[in-house]
C-alpha cells in the first residue's frame, strides 16, 4: 500500500517526528511506501522559510510521485464543479491531492475534514487509518 500524506500530515511529522501525532510516517518512509504531489509539495515549500527550502525540497522531491496528467486535471475541474453544484466550497488544492491520490491508486492520510466531505463525491478516494 502506497500512503500520500496530506499538509496537515506533513506539518505534524516536520514539527514533532516521531513524537507527534503523524510518527507513523516514518515507518512508513523506511518501508518506502510514502508518495508525494504537487500541491502538497508546493503548500509545504510555500510554508517553509526560505533557508530551510531547498534542504525540503531535497528530501521530499525525491519520494514516489502522485502525477497530475492532462485526463487527471481534467478530473480535478469536473469535480471541483460538481462539489460547488452540492454546496460545498472545498479549497481546490484539496481536490488536486484527492485527484493525485486516486489516479495514483494511493490512500490518503490527513486530518483535514475536507477530504471526508469530498469522499461523498469521489467515492474512490481512500482513507489511511493511523490508529
Amino acid at each position: 500500500m502506497t500512503v500520500l500524506p496530506d499538509t496537515s500530515i506533513w506539518v505534524d511529522y516536520l514539527r514533532a517526528g516521531v513524537d507527534g501525532p503523524a510518527a507513523g510516517l516514518d515507518r512508513l518512509l523506511a518501508e518506502e511506501s510514502v508518495a508525494i504531489c504537487g500541491p502538497v509539495l508546493a503548500e509545504l515549500v510555500a510554508g517553509t522559510a526560505a533557508e530551510d527550502r531547498d534542504e525540503l525540497w531535497h528530501a521530499l522531491a525525491t519520494l514516489p510521485w502522485a502525477e497530475l496528467d492532462h485526463e487527471a486535471w481534467r478530473r480535478v475541474g469536473e469535480l471541483a464543479f460538481t462539489l460547488r453544484q452540492a454546496g460545498l466550497s472545498l479549497p481546490l488544492t484539496d481536490v488536486e491531492i484527492a485527484v493525485a491520490c486516486t489516479s495514483s491508486g494511493a490512500v490518503l492520510w490527513t486530518r483535514d475534514d475536507d477530504f471526508h466531505r469530498l469522499r461523498s463525491h469521489l467515492p474512490s478516494l481512500q482513507l489511511y487509518d493511523a490508529a
